[in-house]
């Protein structure tokens, strides 16, 4: 008799029998679909190619001037790149032993050269290892990806590397080398479509070693690469900007516009703002592999198509000028002083700027920031430039925010004319001080008694815009403040400074209270007004133009590679100030006066060969500094062509005002030997050069001419160049 017990037994073992029959049954019925019935079809299958598509980037389209002059350009250049498909890269000890050699070998040989390698590595050269400086970010990177807790040292990190990358048998030397460059792989993420640049810029000659030994380096490419160059480096360079590669961190999100991870990209300027422009459009290279893996065709299957070139407002050679003009000014302040014997007399003058606009449609003709710095050489002076008390990266032109002084009473003149505060034959008396608060009782430079506005604007009466200030009051005043461009980003297309529009709105920010006194302070460019260089000569412009603004801008036009204009830049107006003719006729008539009789008159009040409006400014800002000095302008008066803003920061006043002439001078001679230039080169006879040269210049037979500014209103200016335009 079967004991129960063992009955059970037998019929689990029969069960399980079963279960693995019928699954042996059915691994043997698709065994015989796979083999039998599909196995053409798999067979096809296996034997196939397949084929990927790796992008190829474009080269970076150019940077020109006005006058089609470059600025930023490519330079034929020799970069040494590793090619996913063919380098040695698996983990097992001979693929790693192969990669390291490779590396080490080609560190070699550009040492011997003299050549630099791709190696942010966070680490020192040698032992004992300590972190780079001020590379916070960097460090946290590298103990992210070694899993290396935060309190780890430099000497944990590079220990985790050795083993990391197989590198004991190394010296200490040779595992920091090979170790940055595997590192700087791994952080740039090398793939088949990702190839890793190990070195940029190579001489000619290193690339000649590295194609006769490349059975010793499988994988390593030389491939002909641009490099961007900057033809005048220190010239607008805070306008340009720079290129740099794609950080890792940011991978992600230009990944998804069609960037590669070792692609470049613009930075700052210029080159980051026209971009899309300069960028160009990727090619394809293709790859087809057999059915082992091994890659059986590489072809360039759609070209790249090159950038646009972005043409700028800019006009280098006026850039040039303009710059030095600035450096000179600031040198001589410097070394002595503005000619006075006060304590502040600009001797501690500690930046400037120069902006000079087309009054006729708002581009940049030269933009200077002193102190400046040289794009060719500011990769490798980074850190020092960084590091510069006075700053050479801070554009002052741009995103500098300065006290304006009196270059704001043009502004509130025609506010309050335009308005009905005042009238041209409106007068107020100046007895030096202002009497109508009885707790505060600001002051004027001078007492220059009873006036009108044109007078007050020529001599700069503080009292005069005190009173007019506090008439028309800070609502209007800074509504109109801001149609001209005042405490307004301007438009243009790099970063800019917003600057502050003194006002009710500004001082409750701060948890402050405005008072009526600081109306009238606010009237005369002190207060809480801080604004541009920029936007100080946008201002002006907007003067110039009888209350219209227009967009300020840097980028002319944009052409192909080919040289087809793509698109051009038009003129576009921003804001319009309904002004009435009499107030910009009479706030014109007292800027002209500004230059020939009054705070101006020492640097434009003979000898200009063009009419110019303009305003003087003095700042006080510190009672232990210098003030600064500003100074707006526009010329010729009759057609304004150019608008112009100084600041200098402590430089004082005259300074500014004389380096507005020289800034203005520098236009119109370079006008006129272009004009020349351009008259002389007509015909083919040198006929035509030679009545140019014979013939007298118009203006030298006339020494002033009469401009009727108001029906009974005249003022005698100095006879522009082109009479004819009168």
């Amino acid at each position: 008799m079967i004991h129960p017990l063992n009955q059970s037994v037998r019929r689990r073992v029969v069960a399980t029998a079963a279960v693995i029959v019928f699954v042996f049954f059915l691994f043997g019925l698709r065994l015989f679909q796979v083999q039998i019935v599909d196995g053409e079809e798999y067979a096809n299958l296996a034997g196939r190619n397949t084929t990927t598509e790796l992008t190829i980037a474009a080269s970076r389209g150019e940077i020109l001037d006005r006058n089609l002059n470059p600025i930023a350009v490519n330079r034929a250049s020799y970069s040494v790149v590793f090619d996913y498909a063919f380098f040695p890269r698996g983990k097992d000890t001979e693929q790693q032993y192969q990669q390291n050699q490779i590396i080490l070998s080609l560190t070699n040989l550009l040492e011997k050269a003299g050549e630099d390698w791709n190696d942010t590595l966070p680490i020192s050269d040698s032992a004992p290892y300590s972190f780079a400086d001020d590379r916070e970010g960097d460090i946290e990177k590298l103990k992210e990806l070694l899993r290396m807790a935060e309190y780890a040292t430099a000497d944990n990190c590079m220990a985790e590397l050795v083993k990391r990358y197989s590198l004991e048998n190394y010296s200490a030397e040779e595992q920091r080398r090979i170790a940055g460059v595997r590192y700087e792989m791994e952080v740039r993420e090398f793939a088949l479509k990702n190839p890793f640049t190990f070195s940029d810029d190579v001489s000619a000659e290193t690339t000649y070693q590295i194609k006769e030994h490349n059975t010793e380096y499988p994988g390593v490419d030389v491939q002909t690469t641009p490099v961007r160059e900057y033809k005048n480096g220190d010239l607008a360079s805070h306008l340009i900007g720079t290129v740099s590669p794609i950080y890792a961190e940011e991978y992600q999100e230009l990944k998804a516009k069609g960037y590669a991870l070792n692609d470049t990209i613009g930075r700052g300027g210029i080159e980051a703002a026209a971009e899309d422009y300069l960028r160009g459009t990727a090619g394809t290279r293709t790859l087809v592999k057999n059915s082992k893996g091994t890659i059986i065709e590489d072809s360039i299957t759609e070209e790249p198509v090159p950038g646009d070139s972005v043409v700028l407002t800019i006009d280098l050679e006026l850039q040039q000028k303009i710059q030095e003009a600035l450096d000179a000014t600031i040198q001589d302040l410097k070394a002595n002083g503005n000619g006075t014997n006060t304590t502040y007399n600009g001797k501690d003058v500690r930046s400037g700027a120069v902006v000079m606009l087309d009054a006729k449609n708002g581009g940049v003709l030269a933009s200077a920031s002193w102190p400046t710095f040289d794009l060719s050489t500011y990769n490798e002076n980074y850190t020092a430039l960084l590091n510069d008390p006075d700053q050479p990266l801070f554009n002052r032109a741009l995103d500098g925010a300065f006290a304006c002084g009196s270059t704001m009473k043009p502004g509130v003149a025609l506010a309050a004319l335009t308005e009905g505060v005042i009238t041209p034959g409106y007068t107020y008396t100046c007895h030096k001080v202002y009497n109508r608060f009885s707790d505060y009782k600001p002051t004027c430079m001078g007492t220059h008694y009873t006036i009108n506005v044109v007078t007050a604007l020529a001599k700069s009466c503080n009292i005069f815009f005190y009173e007019t200030g506090f008439q028309l009051g800070i609502e209007k005043m800074n509504a109109y403040s801001a149609l001209y461009g005042l405490g307004q980003k301007t438009g243009i297309e790099v970063g800019e400074a917003e600057g502050v529009l003194a006002g009710p709105a500004e001082r409750e920010a701060q948890g402050l209270v405005w008072n009526p006194g600081d109306t009238v302070s606010a009237a005369i460019g002190q207060s809480d007004n801080l604004f541009t260089p920029l936007q100080l000569a946008t201002y002006c412009m907007t003067i110039a133009n009888d209350g219209v603004r227009y967009k300020t801008h840097l980028i002319d036009s944009v052409r192909s590679y080919d040289g087809k204009t793509v698109t051009t830049i038009e003129p576009e107006i921003v804001a319009q100030a309904d002004l009435t003719q009499e107030a910009v006729d009479t706030v014109r008539q007292g800027m002209i006066q500004a230059a020939l009789s009054g705070t101006a008159q020492r640097s434009f009040g003979s000898n200009v060969p063009y009419t110019v409006a303009c305003k003087t400014g003095t700042a006080e800002v510190s009672k232990t500094r210098s003030d600064h000095g500003v100074f707006i302008a526009y010329a010729p008066v009759e057609d304004p062509e150019i608008a112009v803003a100084v600041l200098l920061e402590d430089g004082t006043s005259a300074p500014s005002t004389a380096l507005g002439r020289t800034v203005m001078d520098a236009y119109f001679e370079l006008k006129e030997q272009r004009q020349q230039a351009a008259d002389s080169s007509d015909g083919t006879d040198g006929s035509t050069a030679a009545a140019v040269a014979d013939r007298q210049p118009v203006y030298l037979q006339a020494q002033t001419v009469t401009i009727t500014i108001l029906p009974d209103i005249t003022v005698d200016v100095p006879r522009p160049r082109d009479c004819e335009s009168l």
